[in-house]
């Protein structure tokens, strides 16, 4: 197959994310730059020729880059294509539960919308895939019938709160829920314009034959409102300019691919003993962690997918499914090594020892030290995380329609470091610290915190190796219940591949 270029094979790490995950829900300054998210390396990394933005040369030189329009650059605002689509993508999952399944709750008449419009909303029981995955998937669907039809990040936010009040008045005949209306909305947000960069970062105006082919493809397995948006209006095999904005300053991905433990109390005697995984885990660090802070919204995204089986009654192949982007930034130092970010996460997490899903607000202090090309370098987090609404795993509630986790806000706090050695030995530490208090499910607090430690060897500039450490637990107090403590510990060893390389 030709072409399969450095920026191809970045694509099928994207799809190795996207898809899966799809399918399973549904069954600094310029002289100093910080280290990517934690699994990757630091230091400038130039982005391949075929990711590059086009760039203007002296006018003297003129090249056929400088005479391609840009269309993409300042697309027009489609209101009426954008409201179709939230329709559409309401319409469609709908429509097969409704005539295909028939689904009790789908059975939807002016009788259920006036009772939905008049009575309390109540709160929805479903099992936590459909609730954590499937509904915020479903809100960026939302969040991308505007933003892919010209509309901006700020001007496409209410369009998942407008979507999901219509689905949950009007789209079900059962009582509208709080917690899928939190989901769909603001994990839509999340999710849909981490979609919306990574389709961005496939897609290619200026290719052509097979490669154009397979870049469109990819862009509609990311971005599928986006992928059929292109495809209707001529755009998927169109040859134009691409927007400055479709390549971010910095990119890297690495994939792992080994072996993991869980165990109540790890040991070398207790990896007999504990549960035994296959493990696949996707990083992907888009745009500059310090430096890109205080650009345009989710100029730097850390993406983290992580598939591990085989699968038991206590977890999914999709254990993990974390996006944080960036919203604003304000410098504390003149040179910007220090800074107060502000971003936005979805998280989902469901292995055999952590279940929790959640939609927060972080804020805190982010900082680098050193120089990218000194021996030692070092990026460090300090972030508040105020919880809008959690999913946390109840050891007393449970449904019959599958439901065993309580559901509230909460407060927590994200402290990580990594330090990097002569660009070959890495170290990432972190830790992450949570209280959710419940307001619907059983009577009871949760505290849960995780201790992580990851070492790294990069033998060359794209093959490395490491073994990582998570100590987990959970404290749930509950009123008129005894309380419940859970342990365990997650060992990992692995070998991964970067794209499109560690530097040097």
């Amino acid at each position: 197959m030709p072409a399969m270029t450095r920026s191809s094979r970045l694509l099928l790490f994207l799809l190795f994310l996207t898809p899966a995950g799809t399918l399973l829900a549904q069954g600094m300054d310029s002289t100093a730059q910080a280290p990517p998210a934690a699994g990757r390396i630091a230091g400038p990394q130039p982005i391949p020729a075929t990711l590059q933005p086009l760039s203007g040369p002296s006018a003297a030189a003129p090249t056929l880059a400088d005479t391609l329009p840009c269309p993409d650059c300042h697309p027009p605002i489609r209101f009426w294509a954008a409201a179709g689509e939230l329709m559409l993508v309401q319409f469609i999952p709908w429509s097969y539960n409704h005539f295909a399944r028939d689904a009790v709750w789908a059975d939807v008449s002016f009788t259920t919308i006036k009772n939905n419009l008049s009575y309390p909303w109540q709160w929805d029981d479903n099992a936590f895939v459909n609730n954590q995955f499937s509904h915020p998937y479903h809100g960026s669907l939302y969040f991308n019938s505007a933003r892919t039809n010209g509309y901006s990040f700020w001007q496409s936010v209410p369009w998942p709160f407008v979507g999901s009040l219509m689905w949950e008045t009007m789209g079900e005949a059962w009582a509208p829920a709080p917690n899928d209306f939190v989901n769909t909305s603001l994990g839509g947000i999340a999710l849909g314009e981490t979609l919306y960069r990574l389709s961005s970062l496939v897609l290619d105006n200026t290719a052509t034959g097979s490669e154009r082919t397979w870049r469109e493809i990819g862009g509609f397995a990311i971005d599928p409102l986006r992928g059929f948006n292109r495809l209707i209006r001529g755009e998927s095999g169109k040859v134009s300019a691409n927007p400055p904005d479709w390549r971010p300053s910095r990119v890297l991905a690495a994939l792992d691919l080994g072996y993991r433990n869980t165990t109540t109390a790890f040991s070398f005697d207790s990896i007999s003993n504990g549960v035994s995984q296959w493990d696949a885990q996707f990083t992907l660090g888009y745009g500059d962690p310090v430096k890109d802070l205080g650009g345009k919204p989710f100029s730097y995204i850390a993406l983290k997918a992580e598939l591990a089986g085989p699968a038991d009654s206590g977890s999914h192949l999709l254990g993990q499914l974390s996006a944080r982007g960036s919203l604003a930034a304000w410098p504390v130092s003149s040179d910007r090594h220090h800074q107060i970010a502000l971003s936005m996460a979805y998280d989902y997490f469901s292995n055999p020892a952590v279940t929790y899903g959640g939609q927060s607000i972080q804020a805190g202090l982010v900082s680098v030290f050193g120089a990218p090309g000194s021996k030692w370098f070092a990026q460090t987090n300090v972030l508040l995380n105020v919880v809008v609404l959690g999913a946390t795993q109840s050891d007393y509630y449970q449904t019959i329609e599958g439901r065993n986790y309580d559901y509230g806000p909460g407060l927590g706090s994200l402290i990580n470091a990594r330090v990097l050695y002569n660009h070959r030995w890495q170290l990432n530490a972190s830790y992450l610290g949570l209280w959710i208090h419940t307001i619907d499910g059983s009577e009871s607090a949760h505290y849960q915190d995780a201790l992580t430690f990851e070492g790294r060897y990069w033998m060359t500039k794209k093959l490395g190796a490491g073994v990582s450490f998570t100590g987990y637990a959970r404290h749930s107090n509950y009123s008129g219940l005894p309380d419940v403590t859970e342990t365990a510990d997650f060992f990992r060893a692995f070998i991964s591949t970067a794209l499109p390389e560690v530097p040097q």
